[in-house]
């Protein structure tokens, strides 16, 4: 099978780009830790529904809001 020559590959982030957390408003750059984005309370939620569970009725976390999730969107991916 011939790959296509006009698709392209989006490179996958740690991190969903639609979770959120009070200490993601202070990251510089690109979240590549779960350090980077959970704090003490480690209270997270997404941007999507604005709970802690995400639009796959699953939790919302660093450590849940991975390439392999169904809901995730990669954050340098600029068309979703």
């Amino acid at each position: 099978m011939a790959n296509n020559p006009t698709e392209i590959t989006i490179m996958q982030s740690p991190f969903c780009r639609e979770l959120r957390s009070k200490k993601y408003y202070f990251v510089q750059g690109v979240p590549t830790e779960e350090s980077d984005i959970v704090d003490g309370s480690n209270h997270c939620w997404c941007s999507i529904t604005m709970q802690a569970i995400g639009p796959d009725a699953h939790l919302a976390h660093a450590t849940e809001c991975k390439p392999d999730r169904a809901c995730y969107r990669s954050l340098f991916d600029e068309n979703t």
